[in-house]
């Protein structure tokens, strides 16, 4: 569109008021801009390419948003916790141990009656006690 040096120095000349919209004041009524958005980016644009300086630009402001760090994987994020939970379980580990082993050797002993007050019936109970008392005190 602006191909033409006259053409485009006579344009660069109306501006920034010919790409700005106005409301005349004798009536109110409002008044479109001389320039479209595209006519004047293609002035710029022409413009930047022969060699004229483009003042028309309006000042970007400061950014108003704040720069947060991004959350990241949430496996990352949870690790310490994890890693805490995993500390204080193997904390607890030769307690567990112990207890396991202990259990393991009542039930070896025949000592645990858990499984006995599940599955006998009382009759049955009272025949096995029996007969433990007469091998020589299996208790």
């Amino acid at each position: 569109m602006f191909r033409n040096v006259e053409r485009l120095r006579a344009a660069l000349a109306k501006m920034p008021d010919a790409a700005r919209a106005s409301v005349n004041p004798a009536n109110g009524r409002f008044r479109a801009p001389e320039f479209s958005g595209r006519v004047v980016a293609e002035l710029r644009k022409a413009a930047i390419a022969n060699g004229y300086e483009w003042t028309h630009d309006k000042p970007r402001g400061t950014q108003k948003t704040l720069t947060r760090p991004g959350k990241g994987h949430k496996c990352d994020r949870e690790k310490p916790a994890r890693e805490a939970a995993r500390a204080e379980a193997l904390a607890k580990q030769p307690e567990l141990i112990a207890a396991y082993r202990a259990r393991m050797r009542s039930k070896a002993k025949g000592l645990d009656k858990t499984w006995d007050d599940f599955v006998l019936t009382k009759s049955e109970k009272t025949l096995k006690i029996r007969m433990q008392d007469q091998q020589g005190g299996k208790k």
